[in-house]
Order: structure tokens, then sequence, then C-alpha cells
């Protein structure tokens, strides 16, 4: 998580998810960036950079909105009715 990734909304924030599935992506690892941002080795080692948003938000609240994403993120994928469109 950085802010200066890529900003998706919930459907294509699903969309992103069904993707790397469909890649056979067997785990994503989502490290959320400190104040100053990641080391230029972290960033080398980025497969990509998904931004939540241009505000800053506490580390114990990003945790909570990943994980409310992810669950949302699986919900469309499976035509659930959690996410309102």
């Amino acid at each position: 998580m950085d802010e200066n990734g890529k900003q998706h909304d919930s459907v294509g924030f699903s969309n992103y998810l069904q993707k790397h599935m469909n890649y056979g992506v067997k785990q994503l690892v989502f490290v959320i960036g400190g104040p100053y941002g990641f080391s230029q080795e972290v960033y080398e080692k980025a497969h990509g950079k998904i931004s939540l948003s241009k505000m800053t938000f506490s580390h114990q609240m990003v945790r909570l909105f990943i994980i409310e994403q992810l669950y949302r993120g699986f919900t469309i994928l499976r035509n659930e009715p959690y996410h309102h469109r």
C-alpha cells in the first residue's frame, strides 16, 4: 500500500483479485507503507503498488480497510449482495 500506487474502486479491486487468481497466484502480500514510504529495496522487489487514498490513515485503520476491501472484493466476485452496485 503506497500513496503513489494505483487507485481502484471496489469493482476494480475485485477485478484485480480475479486477475491474480486467474494467473494462478497462490499468495498476495499487502505491505503497508510507513509515514515516509518504503526503502528503495522494497520498491524494487514489489510487483505493484496500490493506493487506498491520497489521504493519510493510521496503520490500524489501513489494516481494517484492507480486510474490508478484500471481503467486499470476494463478495463481488461471488455475486453476493454485500456490495451495492
